[in-house]
């Protein structure tokens, strides 16, 4: 009668062998998939928020910026945010900065979300509707960045940004081109579209 055969030590180290070297070549690739979805979910919002902003444009003749001067406004936005987290150390850019801060208005009181309050219509026109159906902040938790000061001038471009991973912007404020200035050394990884 023959007894019942266990693996030998060296098979045993084989296959740890061979499920190291998959595991080191897989783990790479998984994760490189990884941030390649969350690049193209903030794509995908950048753009939505775009259109939302298009869209108000079309439909209240103004872009979604308050002139300090104009009497049916009180209020006076450099920059629209949408939901994220709070920085603690604000995401501008040494070259020109946002004007970020923790207090600034959320897209949802300019764009009229849904359980938000209303917009302060006289300053459309009346004719401000609801734009985005929901507020989120970008994949990485921070804040989708909208230069809004800059809608004021015919010149200058008016960014939607995603400061990515690093959360800092590398962006200037007035830039023709994203990651124009990286906040760390290499390049800068910002997600945006610039809307004018």
């Amino acid at each position: 009668m023959r007894g019942c055969r266990g693996f030998t030590l060296i098979e045993v180290i084989v296959v740890a062998a061979i499920i190291a070297i998959l595991a080191g070549i897989l783990v790479p690739v998984i994760f490189n998939q990884v941030d390649e979805a969350r690049i193209t979910r903030a794509q995908a919002e950048c753009k939505t928020i775009s259109s939302a902003i298009l869209m108000f444009r079309k439909e209240t003749g103004k872009w979604p910026y308050l002139m300090p001067d104009d009497p049916a406004c009180a209020a006076y936005y450099t920059t629209i945010q949408t939901a994220g987290v709070p920085e603690s150390n604000p995401t501008d850019n040494t070259t020109g900065a946002w004007g970020v801060n923790v207090d600034e208005v959320t897209f949802g009181l300019i764009l009229n979300l849904p359980g938000t309050p209303a917009i302060t219509q006289p300053c459309y026109n009346n004719k401000a509707g609801t734009y985005l159906m929901e507020d989120k902040p970008d994949p990485w938790g921070h804040k989708y960045i909208v230069n809004a000061a800059n809608f004021a001038d015919a010149v200058k471009p008016v960014w939607i940004v995603s400061a990515g991973s690093n959360g800092c912007l590398d962006t200037s404020v007035n830039s023709q081109t994203l990651n124009d200035s990286p906040c760390v050394a290499g390049p800068g990884d910002d997600v945006g579209i610039r809307i004018k």
